[in-house]
Parts: structure tokens; C-alpha cells; sequence
């Protein structure tokens, strides 16, 4: 029992516990080590707050870039007018320069072509400024014609020189030299073959054959056949800047080394026809025509001479 008393005592200090309770109080003494905790806490929010503002300083930067970006996209907007300011210039020229080039064009026949000038320059050629006329195809190193042409059979001939009559004599080109048509029974061991468009030629001394019952014939020169050389007697031509070389009715250039047939150029002057030239009549003129090129005769310092006509 006493010993209950003395635990009842202790009971009593036991009621002193609510002493001891506020020694509680005094033992909630270890509450006060919260408060440090809730003073840690503050700076964890204190530091949490630091990062909210950091969190949104930044967030403006970004704003203020997307701000930045969006001037450039005005600043783009403002180069489209500049563009379409450009267009509208660029739409502009070529209005005016067919404007000009209608002015320039119906100016041109208008004043600069006449007579007979004017109606050939309806067939495609150029009238020039001095009363010229250009052929449509005329080679540009050559001088516009400034006759007029002579006009026959619906067609125009073209010359350089004035019209000046003198009786045809043919030209004697030599012992091997022979006309169209003639026939040789055996060829010459010397005669050069030559193939033009799958057809076999002999020729020799200025002159084409061609094989013909049993032996060859003299016929024309092919325009594009190669010859090594040419005969004595031929003449060289200069024809605007372009050199010729001429033999009995066949003119020629020189090519790579080689010589080679082409057609009779308008405006050049020879001083021989060969046998087999016949006289044309051309309204009132006499021309000679020889391998279907025409020939006006001319004189040139007082020597009897032939030029090929431009005929369109």
C-alpha cells in the first residue's frame, strides 16, 4: 500500500504531470526546434520564390524574341510592295519598245523603199537607206545592189555593173578540156574517182564524167564533189571577202586543201564562157546562160566581161 501510495505519489507527480504536461510545455521546449524548421522552410520559399521570379524573367525573354521575330515578318511585308513596284516597271518596258519597233517598222517602207525597190522588197529582200536593195539570203559581207534590176517573165535580175552588149565567142580551155555531153570511150589513167551521193565520177583536167553505155560522158560539175587540184588557166574571184577560183564555167573553194564544187555566186565577174553558152533574151537585153546560171555582159575598164545576175 505504501508502496501504491508512493506510486500514487509518483501519480501525483503524475498530476504534476500536467505540470510536467506544462513541463510538457516545457517539453514541447523540442517544438521549438520546428520553428528553425519553419525558418528553414521560409528561405525554401524564399529560394522558391527567387526561381518563380527567375521563371518568369525568363518567360519575357522569350515573349520580347517573339517580339523581335515578328518585326521581320512586317519588315517582309513591307518588301512585297517593292516587288510588285518592280513588276510594274518591268511590265513597262517591253510596252515601249513595241511601241518603237512598230514606229521603226512602218517607217522604213515608207520612206526608205520606192519603184521598183519597193515591189521587190515585197518578196522578202531589205531596201536600204540609199535606195539599195539586199535579196533575202544575200550574204551580209556583200553591198546591197543600187541598179535597178531588169525585169522579165516575172522574175528580177540584179546586177552591179550597167548592161553592156558584145558578142559571145567561146573560150578554148585546152586539148583536154571537152563540153556537156561529149562522150570518151576509155577514161584517162589518171582521172581521179569521186563519189557524190552514192554516184561514181571521173575527173580529170577541170572536167566530170560519168559512166554511160560502155564508156563516160562529160556532164557537170556536182556542187559539193572535192577535187585535189585544179587546171592551168583558172582565175581566182573575190566576192564580197569570199575568194572563189573559177574554170570554165565552175567555181570552186578551197577547202581544207581540197577544192570543192559550189554554186556560181552572184555579183562575180569572169572574163571566159566555155562552149556550150547560149544566149538568153531578157526582154531587151541579151544574157548568156551557161549550166543554169545567167550572165549579163558588162564591160570592166574597157574589157569585154560576164556577171552572174541575182535573179528572184
Amino acid at each position: 500500500m505504501a508502496q501504491r501510495g508512493e506510486h500514487h505519489e509518483g501519480g501525483g507527480g503524475g498530476g504534476q504531470h500536467p505540470m510536467g504536461g506544462g513541463g510538457g510545455g516545457q517539453h514541447a521546449a523540442p517544438m521549438q526546434h520546428s520553428a528553425p524548421m519553419q525558418q528553414h522552410a521560409a528561405p525554401m520559399q524564399q529560394h522558391a520564390a527567387p526561381m518563380q521570379q527567375h521563371q518568369q524573367m525568363s518567360r519575357p525573354q522569350q515573349v520580347q524574341h517573339t517580339q523581335v521575330q515578328h518585326p521581320q515578318a512586317q519588315h517582309q511585308t513591307m518588301q512585297r510592295p517593292q516587288m510588285q513596284h518592280q513588276q510594274a516597271q518591268h511590265a513597262n518596258v517591253p510596252h515601249a519598245n513595241v511601241q518603237q519597233h512598230t514606229a521603226v517598222q512602218n517607217h522604213t517602207p515608207a520612206q526608205r523603199a520606192g519603184g521598183q525597190h519597193q515591189a521587190a522588197a515585197g518578196r522578202g529582200g531589205i531596201a536600204n537607206r540609199g535606195g539599195g536593195y539586199r535579196p533575202q539570203g544575200m550574204p551580209a559581207n556583200r553591198r546591197a545592189y543600187t541598179r535597178p534590176p531588169v525585169t522579165y517573165g516575172g522574175k528580177r535580175f540584179y546586177t552591179y555593173h550597167s548592161y553592156a552588149y558584145h558578142p559571145f565567142r567561146p573560150h578554148y580551155y585546152g586539148s583536154n578540156w571537152h563540153p556537156f555531153g561529149f562522150f570518151l570511150s576509155t577514161m584517162f589513167a589518171a582521172a581521179v574517182i569521186i563519189d557524190v551521193e552514192n554516184r561514181p565520177y571521173r575527173y580529170y583536167d577541170g572536167v566530170f564524167y560519168e559512166p554511160y553505155n560502155g564508156g563516160y560522158e562529160v556532164v557537170a560539175a556536182p556542187y559539193g564533189a572535192y577535187v585535189p587540184s585544179l587546171p592551168p588557166g583558172y582565175s581566182p574571184i573575190t566576192v564580197g571577202y569570199d575568194t572563189y577560183y573559177y574554170f570554165a564555167g565552175t567555181f570552186y573553194v578551197l577547202n581544207y586543201g581540197r577544192y570543192e564544187v559550189v554554186q556560181a555566186p552572184a555579183g562575180a565577174i569572169v572574163y571566159t564562157l566555155p562552149e556550150g553558152a547560149t544566149t538568153v533574151q531578157i526582154g531587151d537585153y541579151t544574157y548568156l546562160q551557161y549550166n543554169g546560171v545567167y550572165y549579163q555582159p558588162i564591160q570592166v575598164n574597157g574589157t569585154d566581161a560576164y556577171e552572174v545576175a541575182e535573179i528572184e
